[in-house]
């Protein structure tokens, strides 16, 4: 292949119908091919950028590289070819010779921002993410989790065992992120002053109940998580001045969860889950909600068409971390009505 064709970013093509008024720029096919076969690299810059803090560090000015390295105490040419990738994928913008600022998606990566995604991007780039990935043929041959097969134990037994507490702290501070980024959207979206008290179930350090008590003082709510996360989640509610109206709980959520609520919350829970296992969760909620209770659930939800959609990455996430799956709105629908029947 050509240094020509290699550094060509765009092909302009002339639709069959001939009209010149159509003519669009499409991708080269061969940077189609390299860019999603080159799309860990990204990835690993990314990830590279928020161990480092480097979006804290640039905050709302400008850096040199070599203050860069010598602050994270990192090679200054190497981490200059780091952020040369980030500038191309827009995390970063070149402001002179080897001076970078944040662009508008870079600031996400600060963690003193609003909607601050930097805690969710380290979860999501670091090595335990690329040896899981590493064995995605193994989930596509055999239809089993790959992360059970490297680990020897489902992700969720695994995670809250004390010898991986550090990862627990990555992966349950990256829920909390996401969580919190979306609560605005959520408020906005329902009235959830409507409950008395509001059950999050698996709902981590609580992030996005914590959200509607702050809105809605005359509400109460009980966070049902697993023990080992329940300690952070009790730090969490006092942080925020919520203990007399919210408490955290240990819950085995397909054993029972908390009765006496008339509202039932879940984030991308039923997500992590197959069917089957998925259903013994919303017949556990079945037995306790009252009749007049809800359950709110919030999940991405696939259209199936050829359309970008961030649902079909989280869908593969699924697949090899927790046998879990993505679902469309008719399967919602089948799931939710076979989990109705108490």
């Amino acid at each position: 292949m050509s240094s020509v064709t290699m550094q060509k970013s765009i092909n302009t093509a002339l639709p069959a119908n001939g009209d010149s008024q159509d003519r669009q720029a499409l991708p080269n096919p061969q940077d189609i091919v390299f860019q999603a076969g080159l799309g860990y690299i990204v990835s690993a810059c990314l990830g590279v950028a928020a161990k480092l803090h480097l979006a804290d560090l640039i905050g709302s000015g400008v850096e040199n590289v070599s203050s860069l390295a010598e602050r994270t105490n990192t090679n200054e040419e190497y981490l200059y070819r780091v952020l040369r990738v980030l500038e191309m994928t827009h995390i970063v913008s070149r402001n002179g010779p080897r001076r970078f600022a944040l662009t508008p998606a870079g600031e996400l990566l600060r963690n003193d921002a609003p909607g601050s995604l930097a805690a969710a991007v380290e979860w999501l780039t670091d090595s335990l993410h690329f040896s899981v990935y590493g064995e995605l043929l193994h989930s596509v041959k055999t239809g089993k989790t790959a992360f059970d097969s490297i680990h020897g134990k489902p992700f969720f037994e695994w995670v809250s065992r004390k010898e991986n507490a550090d990862e627990a702290a990555v992966f349950n501070n990256a829920m909390s992120s996401v969580s919190e980024m979306c609560a605005p959207a959520f408020l906005e979206a329902y009235n959830f002053g409507i409950f008395k008290k509001i059950v999050d179930v698996a709902g981590g350090h609580g992030a996005f109940l914590r959200a509607v008590l702050r809105e809605h003082p005359e509400v109460s709510g009980i966070i049902a998580e697993m023990p080992s996360v329940v300690p952070g989640a009790k730090t969490a509610i006092a942080a925020d001045g919520l203990v007399d109206r919210c408490d955290a709980v240990e819950c085995d959520i397909f054993a029972g969860v908390p009765e006496g609520c008339d509202g039932y919350f879940m984030k991308h829970i039923v997500h992590d889950w197959a069917d089957d296992k998925a259903l013994v969760l919303l017949r556990n909620i079945r037995a306790v909600i009252p009749q007049h209770g809800k359950l709110l659930l919030a999940e991405a939800v696939l259209d199936d068409s050829p359309a970008p959609h961030p649902g079909k990455l989280l869908d593969i996430e699924m697949m090899i971390f927790a046998s879990g799956k993505e679902r469309t709105e008719e399967e919602f629908r089948e799931l939710l009505a076979k989990g109705a029947s108490r």
